[in-house]
């Protein structure tokens, strides 16, 4: 099993990278003997890739990890310590402190993973960042995921999507204001930097010089079904609403890499 797919690799029609590390649902059979027969694998940033198939048509460079988050999250710090799942690489217990294992992972475990499938994707993603600098003055990556609901008992009203560039820090305010007024010219409702002010992805490589990181969270009510989720694994959408918002989305990236600066180096 390949452990992610890069598209247009190489192609430099535009200073954007498509990061997609949520989205894969392959599990390696060793793990998939050790879960909990109750084990609920949710949470994944569930067909991601087919919302956003329209950005690799385009020329778009998008790297797409297959592997389940579950698995190991390269979103995350390569921390081994620590039992909240926000903490870990390779989580002990699902997105809603349900256990998935029935004894805990060994560190050759933890350590294996992490080989086969966390540092591979970042040392890809790196690559990716390195050859965009040879022929832009600025790249951009955009760090695409989806949300059920707000997380922590947090009582605000979701938004339809979440932007986060840890409060202007990994990309200008300018960045996420353009962002912002694109989602709510279709007419989406926007959440700057609350709940969700950026995974590891966007801090990491948005401290980088000459790299903008920006994380874009779509509900899960926008373009899979229109109802509230639970702790579920989804087999499937709502396709007319799915393809309202793929048409949406195309939109509005077509309106952002018509003003992205692409001034390549002289």
């Amino acid at each position: 099993m390949m452990p992610f797919t890069i598209f247009n690799e190489g192609k430099n029609d535009y200073p954007i990278i498509i990061s997609l590390p949520h989205s894969g649902t392959w599990i390696p059979e060793d793990m998939r003997e050790s879960l909990r027969q109750e084990a609920v694998l949710a949470n994944t940033d569930w067909f991601l890739p087919e919302l956003y198939n329209f950005l690799v048509a385009e020329g778009c460079t998008v790297i797409e990890n297959h592997i389940n988050r579950y698995t190991v999250d390269p979103n995350r710090e390569s921390r081994m310590s620590g039992a909240d799942y926000q903490d870990t690489v390779v989580y002990q217990q699902n997105t809603f402190g349900n256990p998935l294992y029935e004894q805990p992972l060994s560190k050759q475990t933890i350590n294996q993973r992490l080989t086969q499938y966390y540092w591979p994707y970042h040392q890809a993603l790196q690559a990716l960042i390195d050859q965009k600098k040879q022929h832009f003055s600025q790249v951009y990556l955009f760090d695409l995921h989806s949300f059920a609901e707000y997380p922590n008992g947090d009582e605000t009203k979701p938004a339809d999507f979440v932007i986060g560039n840890q409060a202007d820090r990994t990309t200008s305010a300018g960045l996420r204001e353009l962002v912002a007024g694109l989602l709510e010219k279709e007419g989406y409702s926007v959440s700057n930097n609350h709940p969700f002010s950026g995974g590891f992805i966007t801090r990491h490589y948005g401290q980088q010089a000459e790299v903008a990181a920006l994380q874009l969270e779509i509900r899960y009510n926008r373009y899979i079904e229109q109802r509230s989720f639970g702790e579920e694994e989804l087999t499937g959408c709502e396709p007319k609403l799915f393809f309202e918002a793929q048409a949406r989305l195309q939109r509005i990236f077509e309106d952002l890499l018509a003003v992205l600066p692409a001034k390549k180096h002289e």
